[in-house]
């Protein structure tokens, strides 16, 4: 596949060459004849020799600025925090090396985002900087949905010794403010976090009870959307089972590109909460979806349709 140049087609992956989704995409884009490359940033910077400045992004001597389009599937978030219990005498030794490890993820992140910043200015980018970054703030989503009539279930966010005098948690769940956490029981979450209670900030938001809807979206429309099938525990996404295909009421699917426009994402998978009167309560948008198990399952293109928008909107 060539552009209107004449020159091939070419399609930048980020995140790691091992992950699902990345592998399907990078299979996908080579069935169509389009070059793919994946940006891995997984041994940046020792063994992934990359820069850039003001006119060119070289990744290996290849000047990103000459490809057509990108997806970022992940950047990669390094969370280096010990994993086991330390004595005095151990952690003095540890100290200086758990700064610099601190130092070099902090600069790591600063050149990686400023990157993807300078890309998204000059390519086309799924998803943007700007909309990849709501994954982690999912307080300030729930208020855009609301502040614009979407529905959701009402939320709060703060400190949790003061959240728990205010608010009856018993009736509400524990989610992640930056995601990568499973999604439980408030209560339950309160009793596993003892002493960190005093130093973190919460999420809380009210139980919905009801079925899993994921609806995978373009800018330019659906693509599909089916109930997943889960076990007992509040978060469908620890015992998944299965997707039954369904077909969303048209103020879903307008619901679902609103509050994609919204956060300013051109793919996502929004997650919904259909109750028994049939009625939907909208969760949340995802910049950067996993999408391998859904499309297996339920035979819904979802990566080809995601292919098929990179190629006919990127740039050369």
């Amino acid at each position: 596949m060539y552009d209107r140049f004449g020159e091939r087609m070419e399609i930048g992956i980020f995140g790691l060459s091992t992950d699902d989704e990345v592998k399907l995409l990078k299979k996908r884009i080579e069935q169509k004849g389009v070059k793919a490359t994946v940006i891995d940033f997984h041994d940046f910077p020792a063994n992934v020799h990359m820069h850039f400045d003001e006119q060119k992004i070289l990744l290996e001597g290849k000047n990103l600025l000459h490809m057509h389009a990108f997806y970022i599937r992940q950047l990669g978030y390094f969370w280096p925090v010990p994993q086991i219990e330390l004595t005095k005498e151990q952690w003095e030794q540890y100290y200086g090396k758990y700064n610099n490890l601190l130092t070099n993820e902090r600069e790591n992140l600063s050149f990686k985002h400023s990157m993807i910043r300078m890309l998204d200015n000059e390519k086309l980018v799924v998803n943007p900087y700007d909309s990849f970054v709501f994954h982690r703030m999912k307080p300030y989503q729930f208020y855009l949905f609301q502040k614009h009539g979407l529905r959701i279930a009402s939320f709060v966010s703060g400190s949790a010794t003061s959240i728990v005098k205010k608010y009856p948690v018993s009736s509400m769940v524990y989610k992640p403010l930056a995601g990568g956490a499973e999604v439980v029981m408030a209560q339950d979450f309160l009793k596993t976090a003892g002493g960190s209670l005093e130093k973190r900030a919460v999420l809380f938001q009210e139980q919905v009870k009801g079925d899993d809807i994921r609806v995978y979206a373009l800018e330019n429309g659906i693509i599909g959307s089916a109930k997943l099938l889960h076990g007992p525990q509040v978060d469908s996404r620890v015992e998944q089972l299965g997707v039954e295909v369904i077909t969303v009421p048209l103020e879903v699917k307008e619901t679902a590109l609103k509050a994609m426009e919204l956060l300013g994402m051109k793919f996502s998978g929004i997650d919904f909460i259909r109750l028994q009167d049939g009625s939907y309560t909208l969760l949340e948008c995802n910049p950067s979806p996993m999408f391998f198990g859904f499309e297996k399952m339920s035979k819904i293109p979802v990566s080809k349709k995601l292919i098929e928008y990179l190629m006919k909107n990127g740039g050369s």
